[in-house]
Order: C-alpha cells, then structure tokens, then sequence
C-alpha cells in the first residue's frame, strides 16, 4: 500500500477528521484514533474502517503527556478543534514539532486558524455560505439550498485535508522537515469552485440561479418524476444524446425549440415533465436502454435483503444462485423434453467427412422413417450386407422403445464402460473450458495488462483494466473464428488421425495454450494462443457426439451380425 508505515493519530471529532483519517488507513496507514474519555466518540464513528483506538483526557496532565510521547513517533497528527485549544493544553504544534521535527501537525477547521471567525462554531451550511457556493446551489425563485454536508465537511475538509498530508509527507522525503498543514473548510470549498467561478465568462453558470445548464435550469439536465412517484435523473447535454432523448420521449427535433434557447427552456421542462409523468420509472428505463441515452436511475440495485427471498436466504450470494440454479433446472427440462435427435445411419463410416450429407431428402420425408427418434434402416441397406429375403430380421422391424427419464437414469448408472468414460472426459473438458471463459477477461485486466478492478474508477489501475478486458473480448473473437475454421479442418484431418485423434489433439492443444499463457502473459501470445481455445471449442461442440454415433453404430452392427448367424 502507498501509505504502508506512516503513523497517524486522529484526534476524535466529527464527520471531517475521520474521513481524513480513513482515507489514510484505505492507503495503507497505520491510524490510532485518540477518543475522549470516556469513549464518546465510538459509538457515533462511523469512519473507522481500518483504525485502532485508545481512550485519553487531555484536559489532565497524565492525558496530555501520553498524547506527547504517542506524537515523538508519529507521522501526522490530524487535530479537528477550533483555533487555541490544543495551545491551552500545551499540546500546540510549536511543542510538538520541537520534540518530533518531522512531524505534520494537520489542522482540519471550519474558518482556519486565521481572521474573525477562526474561534468560531460552525457547520456545512455556514462554511458554504462563506464561500460563495452557497448562493448558486437551488432553483429559480427560490431560498439557496443546504445540499448534504459533502461539499465543506467531506470535500472541502476531509479530502482537502488528506491530500495536504500526502503532499507534506512527499515534501518531508526531500527536506526530512514536518510542517503545520491547515485546512480550512472555506477555503477548501472555494477552492473546488474555482472551475464554477472562472467558467462564467462560457455560458455555464452566467445566468442567476436555477436558469444555467448544470443547476436545473435546462430541461435536459433534470430530475423528472414518473407515474409510480420515483424519478428519473437526465443528462443529455451533447446533442448525440439530447437527439435520443427526446426520441425516448416519442419527440421530434422539429417539435421543439433549439436545444440551447435558454428562453424556452421553462417550457420545454414542462413539456418533458409531462411525458415523464405517464410512465413508470421500470418502462422509462426499458425505453432508454435500448436507446442508450445518458440517462442514470436514482435507485440503487436491488436490495436483495429486503425482499422475500432476502428474508429466507442468509444472504444476496444465496439470492443470486437460487436464480442461476432455476434457470439451469428449466433449461435442463426443456433439453430433455426436447426433439429428440437422430443417430447416424448404418452406412457412415469414421473414415467419412464429418457431417457429410450423401442424399437429399424432400421436405418432411425424413419423418416417415423416424420413429420414437431413431432413423431406422430399409430393408434394403440390410440386404446390402446380409443375404436376400432376410428382410424380417429383428433389428430391422421392431420399433425401439421410448426413453422416458425413469429408464434414462438407468441407461446412465449400467452404461458400458467407453461411454462412461467418454462422458467423464467431456464433464471435465467442459469445466476447465468453461472456467477459462468466465475468467478469461478478467485474467487479461489483472494478470497481462497489470490492472485493477477495484481500484477507483478515475484511476490509472482502473483504466488499464478496462483496457485489458476490452483486448479480452478481441481474445474471445479469434476463439470464436477459430472454433469455426477448425470445424472445416476437422474434415481433413479426420482420415489420417480418427476421431480419438481429434479428440485427445483438442484436449492436448487446449492444456498447452492455457499452460503458455499462464507462464507467459504476453498480450501478443495471449491473443495469438486464443485460437488454441477455438480448437477445443469445436472439439466439444462436435467429435464426442461423432464417438457417441460410431459407438452407437458398431454396436448395432454386432446385434444383427448376431441375428443373421442365428438364422
């Protein structure tokens, strides 16, 4: 981790310092968070994530001293109180720093440790109002808006806070000095609203309150309510995507103003409002996710754990396979249920091209020699191999039986020993292909491209992740094209190798390209060895129901061998 060895110490406070302080420990450092005495604090914490803790009154001498020997060996101490209380309880950065020069004394206030209000309380709403940012937050004709305490107690004072630290302790590899970091929450969010302030001379925020592009004032950039009282987030300012907005709205350009006649605008969120108002947000959703429009919806996923089956299963991973096990219990009834197949015919031999058609057959003809699934022989392909007027033998004039699942259960625990182990080395053939699948572009983000999923999503390591995934699905491409062109290969190589050949050479080229790529991952190999997984693909898809027909058909020859030499 980043951050792996740096010592911190927050000093308990509210909502600000423990963020600052988490963001430190999700970095790798080690943070001690000093409650009050007694332990107030850690019941309403909810930032503690990775942090440890210790109680201490530094109101009393025994306290403050404990704090001042924990300070010697630490690399930031994070305090949240307002101007000149730690200076009282002699814990101020000049006596800290003097023990610990390399020590970064952060200090996370509202108004900073400078000017009339340093030694005042404050909160979110006071902080914004100071900077300015306050006064575009709202709509039109109506009182500013205190939004969520994200933008000065979080942004403007958590995350400004650590981003100080970081930056100091970069400084300190160089000076080997510590420094007093202050971050004040005005400042902070001033600071964030520099882009909203220098931006106003391009026509984004130089219109009153409520009237500009990015504060609800255009029509395309709104919050809409649907039939069923939920809503639906729009934002769809290029006009790629105003264009399949307004289709979504069953609109045409031609109907409405320009896109950007800032006077019509009030009319035209009437408009969409009344639309948005005759659908459910479940048939807004469908509609613009087929058109792919820039639309978010303001509800989360689904919380499993609120719902019915959330209440009977542990927990949303038993939610998610009781889906994924219905719908293989439905797919597998409909496959047994289904058109059942017809075996090779008698004459076909290995040696022949795979999938040869050797007659045509007018349209619905086959069904007249097809019985309970099985495509029975005339009586004269059997007097090509047995003597004339032997056309009453048995395996030519009774009717097979019909498979029902009671004798199929049956068939599998007696079946001969070739077949088992055919069906063994395909239940096996299919795991390790369906595994490297699955896996397939995850393995090219993480392991080739050296990405990362859980990474944040504006990151470097995120980015190239995706970047590796994308190159996966183009692996997955040539796998499919060459699945497809070894099918026609299998032809030629059919009369030299057999069908064991072709078997054991998919099996064999699929462990050494799985093999190469996890010694060596390469991108270039990585993709060229991708069309080693189309050779199993197609080896899956087609030679073990070839083996299963040859077997079918030499044991079918044996039985009328057999009849002929009884009669």
């Amino acid at each position: 981790m980043a951050l792996s060895g740096v010592r911190v110490l927050e000093l308990a406070g509210l909502a600000p310092a423990p963020l600052c302080g988490m963001i430190l420990a999700d970095f790798g450092a080690w943070v001690v968070r000093v409650d009050r005495a007694p332990r107030s604090a850690v019941a309403t914490d909810v930032q503690g994530r990775g942090k440890r803790s210790l109680a201490l009154n530094l109101k009393r001498p025994p306290g403050a001293a404990a704090l001042r020997r924990l300070c010697c060996g630490a690399d930031v101490l994070i305090e949240p109180f307002r101007h000149g209380v730690m200076e009282e309880l002699g814990l101020g950065p000049e006596i800290l720093l003097q023990e610990n020069p390399r020590l970064i004394y952060a200090r996370l206030t509202g108004f900073g440790q400078t000017g009339k209000y340093a030694r005042s309380a404050g909160h979110d709403i006071n902080y914004l109002a100071l900077s300015g940012v306050l006064s575009k937050l709202g709509r039109k004709n109506e009182n500013p808006y205190a939004p969520i305490n994200l933008l000065a107690d979080f942004a403007g004072g958590g995350v400004m806070c650590a981003l100080g630290i970081i930056t100091a302790l970069y400084e300190r590899t160089k000076s080997g000095k510590g420094q007093i970091v202050d971050a004040s929450m005005v400042e902070g969010v001033a600071y964030l609203s520099s882009f909203l302030w220098k931006s106003q001379n391009l026509g984004l925020w130089n219109r009153p309150r409520g009237e500009n592009l990015l504060d609800g004032g255009a029509p395309f950039y709104e919050t809409y309510k649907t039939s069923d009282g939920k809503y639906m987030a729009v934002g769809a300012i290029e006009p790629q995507f105003y264009e399949q907005l307004i289709n979504g709205l069953g609109l045409g350009s031609h109907e409405l103003p320009s896109q950007l006649s800032f006077s019509d605008w009030p009319e035209m969120k009437k408009k969409f409002a009344s639309i948005f108002a005759q659908k459910t947000q479940a048939e807004w959703c469908s509609i613009f996710d087929g058109l792919g429009g820039a639309l978010g919806y303001m509800t989360g996923a689904v919380d499993w754990g609120q719902t019915v089956l959330g209440y009977s299963l542990p927990s949303e991973f038993q939610v998610i396979f009781f889906f994924a096990a219905l719908v293989f219990l439905i797919c597998l009834t409909l496959h047994l249920r289904s058109i059942p197949e017809v075996p090779l015919r008698d004459e076909n031999e290995e040696t022949k091209f795979l999938l040869e058609v050797t007659e045509s057959y007018k349209y619905s003809s086959i069904e007249e020699e097809i019985k309970n699934g099985y495509l029975k022989s005339t009586c004269t392909e059997i007097k090509a191999a047995a003597k004339p007027g032997n056309c009453t033998v048995t395996a030519c004039t009774e009717d097979q039986k019909r498979m029902t699942l009671k004798s199929l259960l049956k068939t599998l625990l007696s079946m001969p020993s070739h077949y088992r182990y055919l069906c063994v080395s395909h239940l096996l053939g299919w795991m390790a292909f369906l595994s490297n699948m699955l896996f397939f572009t995850d393995f090219m983000g993480q392991v080739v491209y050296q990405g990362s999923p859980y990474a944040p999503h504006n990151s470097t390591l995120y980015l190239t992740y995706k970047t590796g995934v994308e190159v996966g699905c183009w692996g997955l491409c040539v796998n499919a094209i060459s699945s497809s062109v070894y099918s026609y290969l299998q032809k030629i190589l059919l009369p030299y190798v057999g069908l064991k050949g072709l078997y054991f050479i998919g099996y064999l080229l699929f462990g050494l390209s799985t093999g190469l790529i996890g010694l060596f991952p390469n991108v270039f190999s990585t993709l060229a060895l991708c069309s080693l997984f189309g050779v199993m693909s197609s080896t899956l898809y087609t030679v073990p129901f070839h083996l299963i027909a040859e077997y079918h058909r030499e044991e079918e020859r044996t039985i009328t061998t057999k009849s002929f030499r009884k009669t």
